[in-house]
């Protein structure tokens, strides 16, 4: 494994504690009953952190992982785009 690996690994696994970090301290706001702005400032804490494990996963796996979806997509229905898809109003 060189560095660049490991750094890139250290990288997810950083944002991964973060994450879920994040979504216990808002499980602990809930069952301490913190004030509803102390409970907004967690929950919006995790939804970054979330977002972060996200980009963080991109960096990690490559922009292929993300590509791959779309082919996925298209298999599971059968080779139709969801943004193709119309509605008649008749």
């Amino acid at each position: 494994m060189t560095l660049g690996e490991k750094a890139r690994r250290g990288l997810l696994l950083i944002a991964a504690a973060a994450c879920a970090a994040s979504w216990l301290s808002v499980g602990g706001a809930v069952l301490i009953d913190w004030p509803r702005w102390a409970f907004f400032a967690t929950v919006f804490a995790a939804a970054l952190s979330t977002e972060a494990l996200f980009w963080a996963g991109a960096v990690v796996l490559g922009w292929t992982a993300f590509a791959n979806r779309a082919r996925l997509w298209s298999r599971f229905t059968g080779g139709k785009r969801a943004d193709a898809q119309t509605v008649d109003a008749a």
